[in-house]
């Protein structure tokens, strides 16, 4: 009968050969970071922290660090922002810990939510009219958009390319 092995003697029998390089290790580090900052920024907006121990955990994270955790804090701030949502914690993590210009974030916010609103007012009035051909009309009738197919379409699209314009304002880190 064959010896019986043990999972870490097969790791390390398997890893043997495996060479970590200068570039793997900045890769490990980066994705290290992130994933903190990721937890520090849910722990503040859950309000589990406040801001300024949001601040002392990133500068925790050593001054070797300091810049990948700043791009990864200013690429999670924006990717975590959404069209239809209170995002002013974001933005104040933005402004305040990050460094970074909120003013096109804000205006492309306004930008897409004028025009969401014109295509919600736009839409409710066809869906009023199609009520009125239906014989359902007055002024207690509301057009339900959350259940119009075309209503959500739109408001998926609105969303798509505001991320998409979103994430052209993220710095390269």
């Amino acid at each position: 009968m064959g010896e019986i092995r043990s999972t870490l003697d097969i790791i390390m029998e398997k890893a043997r050969g495996v060479k970590v390089t200068d570039e793997d290790k900045a890769a490990f580090m980066r994705r290290e970071v992130e994933g903190k900052i990721r937890g520090i920024i849910q722990r503040h907006l859950n309000g589990v922290i406040d801001t300024e121990r949001l601040q002392s955990e990133i500068e925790s994270l050593g001054a070797d660090r300091h810049e990948i955790a700043v791009a990864a804090l200013r690429r999670e701030c924006l990717e975590r922002m959404v069209l239809d949502g209170d995002n002013r914690p974001l933005l104040d993590i933005l402004a305040h810990i990050a460094g970074f210009d909120t003013r096109p974030v804000e205006e492309l916010f306004l930008r897409y939510r004028k025009d969401l609103e014109a295509k919600r007012v736009d839409r409710e009035a066809v869906l009023r009219e199609q009520l009125t051909h239906q014989g359902i009309s007055g002024s207690a009738v509301v057009p339900n958009l959350m259940a119009d197919p075309q209503w959500i379409r739109d408001a998926a699209e609105a969303s798509e390319r505001f991320h998409r314009d979103l994430a052209g304002l993220i710095p390269e880190s």
